[in-house]
């Protein structure tokens, strides 16, 4: 039975009884609420913000994120440690939504055509690993709403939105086609390092290997591995990943266009 007895840096296998309670919860609703509010009242707050000052706020969120992922990682593999004897290889850097913390830093520090790809990466692919991870948040399965597990995640989640959303906001980014385009390429290259690993090692990063997590595909993954034909995943997750960068785009396209003409009527 859940008693709700827990300390805030307690590991998830220290909190008994606890599985999953505040996955689609109250918990949950309340974070997704505060989360929204919050981030349209600082984006409506920045809106204006320079295009030099973008910049080093991106500098600073690199930083920040790959400092705080070491900080997370170390306090979890020391419990990973004292409860395995060992380091949880699930928790390196080469999921989808570890992508912010080179995107960020080349977007921040870089000049060049590598550098807008990575912002571009920002606006379309950290948007949907932010907004998807916000909305489906796996660590309140594992962490109640009040502990570090979960508050990791919340955050970590957030500032990817947020990031994303800012570099369109502000016309950090010209909202044009070529924008998710390049985003994923951005996230091809960073793919073309991840697959090969997962295949040589048997892991499932960005869900290449499996399709794991994605309706429908999730049981047509482990179907084409019994097959031999496993090499099709990594294609079908490229596509998948492909098209819903466009979507992205296409909801902050039409957002604009409405807010667009939401204005012009209020002028006239």
């Amino acid at each position: 039975m859940w008693s709700g007895k827990f300390g805030f840096f307690d590991y998830k296998y220290d909190i008994p009884g606890y599985t999953g309670q505040d996955f689609g919860g109250a918990a949950h609703w309340v974070y997704l609420a505060v989360s929204f509010a919050l981030l349209f009242a600082v984006l409506f707050f920045l809106r204006k913000m320079p295009r030099e000052k973008v910049r080093r706020l991106l500098c600073g969120i690199g930083l920040f994120m790959t400092l705080f992922y070491i900080g997370k990682t170390t306090w979890e593999t020391i419990h990973d440690v004292r409860h395995f004897g060992g380091f949880n290889v699930g928790i390196l850097p080469l999921d989808t939504c570890s992508l912010i913390m080179p995107a960020a830093l080349l977007a921040g520090f870089g000049r060049g055509k590598m550098s807008h790809y990575a912002a571009c990466w920002l606006s379309s692919g950290g948007i949907l690993g932010g907004v998807g991870a916000m909305l489906f948040l796996s660590a309140f399965k594992y962490y109640p709403f009040f502990s570090f597990g979960a508050f990791y995640s919340m955050l970590w989640h957030l500032i990817m939105l947020f990031t994303g959303l800012l570099l369109v906001v502000t016309g950090y980014l010209d909202l044009k086609p070529s924008l998710p385009l390049r985003g994923f390429v951005f996230h091809l290259a960073f793919s073309l390092v991840v697959i090969p690993i997962d295949y040589i090692f048997g892991w499932d990063y960005m869900m290449y290997r499996s399709l794991s997590s994605i309706p429908i595909f999730s049981d047509i993954g482990p179907r084409l591995i019994e097959k031999g034909l496993g090499a099709l995943n990594p294609l079908i997750m490229l596509a998948l990943y492909f098209g819903c960068f466009f979507v992205i785009f296409g909801i902050l396209w039409a957002a604009k266009t409405l807010i667009g003409k939401a204005k012009g009527k209020a002028v006239a």
